[in-house]
């Protein structure tokens, strides 16, 4: 099976030309993904450092079944401001409206393994982006596959993105020498999709509330917290 690389992508200029976004909305439709190197901006990057340590600091996070390794976080206000923040210049990218639908969030552990597979509906358009990489370790790594084309390693580094249909790529990471990456994920679906407007904020009232299922999650998580904190 052949491998490409995608470890060179354009910065995202300052002001962009319209030209620049017919250019990646074309690229985009071809290929279903699109590196964006400093899609985040350094301040915004800093900023999200600082709240990921308040976070950890206040047992935010839990575990999920897919990493059950990893700590994650889904639906949090702060980082669903991202993603509502964001979602002009994703939609301008890829040629297309979008509605968001749901940030989430993985601090990846050392021998985690993200099988291969592809999204749920209601991330019809995802970007994961590069928030913490290890001291010394390499690159955010991710390696896609595209319908009809060859598998694709992306290769991140703090404050870069891949935006991805996620419904039609797959992607898998594979196991994780070094603990301590942290990947930021935001979704969204098309407002000409099928699933607008039924998919969006995934079921909750709006950005920034609680799921049943992150409710439920939280309870254990601070039950899990409580336990190791009095043993």
């Amino acid at each position: 099976m052949k491998t490409r690389s995608a470890h060179e992508g354009k910065a995202l200029p300052q002001l962009a030309p319209h030209s620049y976004y017919v250019r990646t909305a074309r690229r985009f439709r071809q290929q279903r993904y699109l590196l964006v190197k400093g899609i985040l901006p350094q301040a915004i990057l800093e900023y999200l450092k600082v709240y990921y340590a308040v976070l950890m600091a206040n047992h935010r996070f839990f575990t999920d079944d897919q990493c059950p390794l990893s700590l994650s976080l889904s639906g949090d206000p702060g980082l669903d401001a991202v993603l509502e923040w964001i979602r002009p210049e994703i939609s301008r990218l890829v040629g297309i409206e979008l509605a968001p639908t749901f940030s989430y969030t993985r601090q990846y552990a050392k021998g985690e393994v993200l099988h291969r597979h592809a999204d749920r509906s209601a991330c019809e358009i995802s970007v994961t982006t590069s928030i913490q990489i290890p001291k010394g370790a390499g690159p955010s790594v991710v390696h896609l596959k595209a319908p009809n084309l060859d598998v694709t390693r992306v290769e991140m580094f703090e404050g870069d993105g891949c935006v991805y249909a996620g419904t039609e790529v797959e992607h898998w990471r594979e196991r994780f020498r070094v603990g301590g990456y942290i990947q930021l994920f935001l979704h969204f679906i098309a407002k000409r999709s099928r699933n607008y407007p039924k998919l969006m904020f995934d079921g909750r009232e709006c950005l920034g509330a609680e799921s049943k299922k992150s409710k439920s999650q939280g309870k254990q998580a601070l039950k899990k917290s409580v336990t190791l904190e009095t043993e």
